[in-house]
């Protein structure tokens, strides 16, 4: 092995001593081996190697820290036999405390076990242990609280349990309770929280949910305010763009700067900017550079949406939130207490059993190294006094309690040495906090300005794991989307890798690549995970095919199956559909599956005989073990059990049925023959009993997979032990227990044995790394399920109830709820940026990213179209899955860093499949070019120039006079606003703006009252008063065209149609052959919106309204005019609905007439 030769950086983590020490160690920057050389340098100088206190994270991870040290001993005292420092040294390993945090506190423990009120004989228990007790307490806390209720405690009841059994109830205090242990005090924080809402009724702008909402407010109505400034910059760059579009989007802009301001100056302040005003866009027609106007709109919508995030966010006044906290605080406090009444008769059901948790062991020796302020008490400065460093590794991964006791341990926190990566913290499930290293991060000085003895902090970000390649594709996306609001650390210089491995040579770049899913449903559904499953294994196949060489140890070798990883978010049904189809295409694969392993034929058998073996009377699980491959009983003979017998159970028919068949006489010895061992037996011995006399190595190796399946069954053997260590004894409760974990999806690891490819999580992939990584499944909706929960819970703004509304009967947010799940809602999507992070990292040579999308091109424009490059926080946190985020990544690289391809399954399976990989998965070189130009709102197609790469429905009419029903005719967002002087002049609506009046009209009034001027007047009066139009617009509509419509033999047809679609917008990719001479061979993206369609007796007919005002001869010219915008929707809706169109129809309001153009 090679000498170690540290980094600048590394050398000065190793060396640097008199002050605390935070390590920002990148992915793949060495730092266990800096945790290494620092120890070593320090026992060589002047410390005993007994006299540090070394955390790890895992347990694994401190005996391979130790076990480096003692052979980095072991060899220098070999080179220096005589080294009497080094012999010491060596000796004292043994003592050396290198372990994790809770066998640090075990050990403490046990040494002051009198102060802490422990038995001196306690046990630590496992969670599977914990969680039966909890169980059981629980129980009993709810019995006490109904046997003996508080008026709060009934209000509690009515409120989350909703009319139903407590157990709604009781979840929610095992949920509070699990993360009131984040914090030193669970019991203070609890009794802050009941202070909090007594104080918000009194002062809504002071709580801390307030203050969550409005700085929210603030930094949204912020950027969407500078956007829709540098909109209008945009737009005044062409003189008819501007006009039409500049002074709109300067009003929109004015109003979102007026709200972020004053949102500074308090709550019912901040309302009074709301809602934010959205003049409407003046027509443009042919418009000078038609890309810059569908962005600017596109943009537009966005912000839109954003602004009635906004209102809906402040839509309650302080009087009527305070009236809610009132409401919620009696419940809420009730809440609290019953969750104390529960820690406090767990705590004493413990002490009962003399056992701890790991959470116990954490609090308990908080307790007796800080005071309730927080500061070291005596005996933690006693104790400080043992060690000359402490050095904890994974510190992105502390909680507060932890935080607490190394400070409290250390001495003033000068000797602290503090090892992590926030950028890898993906454990916040666990309670891990990464805003406690970040705090650290940006407070500590770099160590070239630090002064006296001050903390610093040291960067590694040299990565000497992946390739140049993958580190600057992993760069890309991480300044992309990476920032202190997403992912809680600015990615920035500090932050960024730098390349520290000599590869040579080059490889392809890291790649996205979009399975093209159109045909099937939603983006994660199980046919389109099947699709992307499929994609990979072809793709792993043309890496094996295409001789793609690996570095190994400095030698170039050809790539194998294990050198390849397919990592994913979850394993839950994905997984397991992945794992079929690789197997299916010939490729072995290790792990794969949450449910795989309960749910494998083999377990599932095995549990259901071991339920038997217990219970023999249970028909379920006694017929799953005789269809099983165990036995093998076909169907008929079971259905000649059942006949022997047809009203007892199956047990009592099949014993029956043994006086004459031999089969079941044989399985009812067999069976008796485990019942007979079964109380004399451990329960690891009964299940190598049971493998052996059923020769089931032998059954597994006649299955598909036969190895992994033989593993599966010792695997269960594990189990067996694992549940005996927890002190519960007995088969029946195995069975319930084995029930539990597969209910909550309890997966064993699997080793990586054998040449197969490795599936794992993202989670437990961190430590590790392969050559080839796979990171799939990114379609896949981020899980925002906790946000449902009847009570939101956040370890700082509290608890986050609904509000009850009896008299109507209904439930909604409060201003806590909203808080919280804003604050909940932004982690989560950070800890799904620091999970890609890790995924990214796992990677030597080679990075390929996947994701399923119904319509690639179209998303991808769309995309393009409303977003601000460079991607902005605002706009990432609304993304919906990972992939949304790689897009954003790969469509802004400029520079090459990312490959983005497209997979098409049914081209795929027509190929050579001896093609070479690069053209099994290419993706149209000229559509990302096409696609990145987009940054700089230009999209020429390098091959015909001549056409468009979005065409218009109404851009094909065949004349250039201007259309007044050529604007976009969405509902605008229903709010009432101030208007701006320039439309506030009592001047008459032009026609463009009358016809688009009466589109509005035609698109929301209820034709069931369309048939009297009276009820049209009526329907007019209500879009008025709902704000679809303005008064203005409503005195412009001529409701006597519109009454004559539905008079019509046409308006006749529209009421009693089948099915009636009225403004049905589109987007669609079509053969720019069927518009332009020369476009063989092209697309075109259509996009329009359609009046009005019918559909009679399977067949649809278009009709699009006109407000022109025509006549006679001239009536069928102008008809004619439309024909190819009306042949544009015919082409859009036959294709999007698969029915024919057989007829178009222009109606003119103005004269009452219909035209029918020819739809060919």
């Amino acid at each position: 092995m090679a000498e170690f030769k540290p980094t600048r950086s590394q050398q000065a983590a190793i060396e640097t001593r008199g002050r605390a020490v935070l390590v920002s160690a990148a992915a793949g920057s060495g730092k266990t081996k800096v945790l290494t050389e620092r120890l070593l340098s320090r026992i060589s100088d002047d410390a005993d190697i007994d006299s540090f206190l070394i955390i790890t994270f895992t347990k694994a991870a401190a005996a391979e820290l130790k076990s480096r040290i003692v052979d980095e001993i072991a060899k220098r005292l070999a080179a220096e036999p005589d080294n009497r420092r080094l012999r010491r040294q060596s000796a004292l390993c043994q003592k050396a405390q290198i372990g994790t945090i809770h066998s640090f506190c075990a050990a403490f423990l046990r040494e002051n076990c009198h102060e802490a009120g422990l038995s001196p004989e306690f046990k630590v228990i496992e969670e599977d242990r914990s969680e039966a007790i909890r169980a059981r307490v629980i129980g009993r806390v709810m019995d006490a609280a109904y046997e003996k209720p508080t008026p709060e405690f009934l209000l509690l009841a009515d409120s989350v349990g909703a009319g139903r059994d407590d157990s709604r109830l009781a979840e929610i205090v095992l949920s509070l309770h699990k993360k009131m242990q984040s914090h030193a005090r669970p019991d203070l924080w609890a009794k802050k929280q009941i202070e909090l809402m007594s104080v918000g009724a009194d002062d809504i702008a002071a709580t801390p949910w307030a203050q969550e909402i409005l700085n929210s407010v603030t930094a949204s109505a912020g950027f969407w305010a500078q956007a829709m400034e540098d909109a209008a910059k945009k737009a005044y760059t062409s003189e008819k763009i501007g006009a039409a579009y500049g002074e709109s989007l300067s009003a929109t802009a004015l109003g979102l700067r007026d709200l972020a301001r004053s949102s500074a100056d308090g709550w019912d302040r901040a309302r009074q900017f709301l809602p934010i005003e959205f003049p409407k866009l003046k027509s443009l027609r042919n418009s000078p550079d038609p890309e810059l106007s569908e962005h600017i709109k596109a943009l537009r919508d966005s912000c839109k949406k954003a602004a009635g995030k906004l209102a809906d966010m402040l839509s309650a006044s302080e009087e009527k939130l305070a009236s809610d906290m009132q409401k919620t605080a009696p419940a809420m406090r009730a809440l609290l207490e019953l969750t104390l009444d529960f820690d406090k008769a767990y705590a004493a059901e413990k002490k009962r059993r003399a056992e701890v948790n790991f959470a116990d062991l954490e609090h308990f020796t908080a307790r007796l190294l800080t005071d309730e302020a927080g500061e070291p008490t005596a005996l933690a400065r006693e104790l400080s006094q043992r060690y000359t460093e402490i050095m904890v590794d994974e510190y992105q991964d502390v909680n507060r309690v932890q935080d607490a006791i190394f400070r409290a341990v250390s001495k003033n926190g000068t000797n602290l040495f503090m090892v992590g990566d926030v950028k890898q913290s993906i454990y916040r499930f666990r309670l891990a906090d990464p805003t406690i290293f970040t705090e650290k991060y940006l407070s500590y000085a770099d160590l070239d300005a630090a002064q006296g003895n001050e903390p610093v902090r040291i960067m590694l970000q040299e990565n000497f794991r992946s390739r140049g390649e993958v580190i600057e594709g992993a760069n890309h996306v991480f300044r992309t989307c990476m920032s202190a609001k997403l992912g809680e650390i600015d990615y920035d210089e500090n932050a960024e890798l730098k390349c520290g491995a000599d590869y040579g040579g080059a490889v392809p770049k890291p790649e996205l690549m979009l399975v093209d899913v159109t045909a099937d449903g939603e983006d994660d559904s199980p046919d389109k995970t099947a699709l992307e499953a499929q994609a990979v294994a072809e793709k792993i196949h043309a890496l094996m095919r295409s001789g793609t060489l690996v570095s190994d140890r400095g030698v170039q070798r050809p790539l194998r199956y294990s050198d390849i990883a397919v990592l994913m978010r979850s394993m839950a049904s994905a997984g397991e559909v992945f794992r079929r189809e690789l197997l299916n295409a010939d490729i072995p694969v290790l792990g794969g599956g949450s449910g795989s392993f309960f749910e494998s034929v083999e377990v599932s058998a095995l549990v259901c005989l071991l339920a038997v073996i217990d219970n023999p009377h249970q028909d379920v699980p006694l017929i799953a073990v005789l269809r099983s491959p165990f036995f093998g009983f076909s169907a008929d003979e079971l259905s000649e059990i059942r006949a022997a017998d047809k009203k007892s159970d199956f047990y009592t028919a099949l014993v029956k049925n043994a006086e004459h068949s031999t089969r079941c006489a044989d399985f009812a010895g067999t069976l008796a023959d485990f019942r007979r061992c079964a109380p004399d037996m451990e329960l690891g011995e009964l299940l190598r009993y049971i493998c052996d006399r059923l020769d089931l190595a032998a059954v597994c190796a006649a299955m598909t997979d036969g190895a992994t399946r033989r593993d599966n069954v010792m695997l269960l053997s594990d189990y067996a032990k694992r549940f005996e260590a927890t002190g519960f004894k007995g088969l029946h409760r195995f069975v319930e227990w084995l029930g539990s974990l597969a209910e909550r999806g309890d997966e064993p690891g699997r080793g990586a044995a054998g040449n197969a490819v490795q599936m794992m999580t993202v989670h437990k992939s961190k430590g590790l790394e392969f050559p080839v990584v796979f990171l799939c499944g990114t379609s896949k909706r981020f899980n925002r399920s906790d946000l449902r929960e009847a009570v939101l819970i956040h370890p700082e703004l509290g608890l986050g109830p609904k509000v009850t509304d009896t008299r109507r009967g209904i439930e909604y947010a409060s201003l806590q709820r909203n808080a919280v799940s804003l604050r909940a809602d932004r982690e989560m999507l950070s800890e799904e940026m620091r999970l890609l992070y890790v995924a990214l990292t796992r990677a030597k040579e080679r990075l390929i990213m996947t994701a399923t999308m119904s319509e690639p091109e179209t998303k991808m424009q769309k995309l393009m179209m409303s977003t601000v490059f460079p991607v902005s926080p605002e706009i990432l946190m609304t993304a919906q899955n990972t992939a949304a985020w790689l897009m954003y990544a790969a469509l802004s690289d400029k520079d090459g860093r990312l490959g983005l391809s497209v997979y098409r399954p049914e081209r795929a399976q027509t190929e050579n499949r001896e093609a070479d990989e690069a053209t099994e998965a290419a993706a149209d070189p000229k559509l990302i070019e096409k696609l990145r130009r987009n940054l700089d709102f230009s999209y020429p197609y390098p091959v015909a120039e001549t056409l468009p790469s979005k065409v218009t429905a109404t851009e094909l009419k065949s004349c250039d006079e201007p259309d007044p029903e050529s604007v976009s005719l969405a509902p605008s967002v229903q709010r009432s606003f101030r208007s701006p002087d320039f439309l506030r002049e009592d001047k008459p609506l032009t026609a463009t703006e009358k016809g688009t009046a009466t589109h509005m009209v035609l698109q929301f009034i209820d034709y069931n009252k369309a048939g009297t001027l009276d009820g049209i007047r009526s329907e007019i009066a209500r879009l008025t008063a709902s704000r679809h139009i303005s008064e203005r617009q409503a005195q412009a509509v001529n409701a006597e065209a519109i009454r004559r419509l539905f008079a019509s033999g046409l308006g006749q047809r529209i009421m009693n149609a089948d099915r009636l679609m009225r403004e049905f917008k589109f987007s669609i990719l079509c053969p720019a052959e069927d518009f332009f001479d020369g476009g063989d061979g092209e697309s075109v993206l259509l996009q329009g919106v359609i009046d009005c369609c019918i559909e009679e007796n399977g067949e649809l007919t278009i009709i699009d309204y006109k407000t022109d005002r025509v006549r006679g001869q001239e009536l069928n010219e102008r008809a004619k005019s439309y024909a190819g915008q009306l042949r544009a929707y015919a082409i859009a809706i036959g294709k999007m609905t698969g029915k024919p169109v057989t007829g178009c129809a222009l109606y003119f309001l103005e004269t009452g007439q219909t035209v029918f153009v020819p739809e060919n």
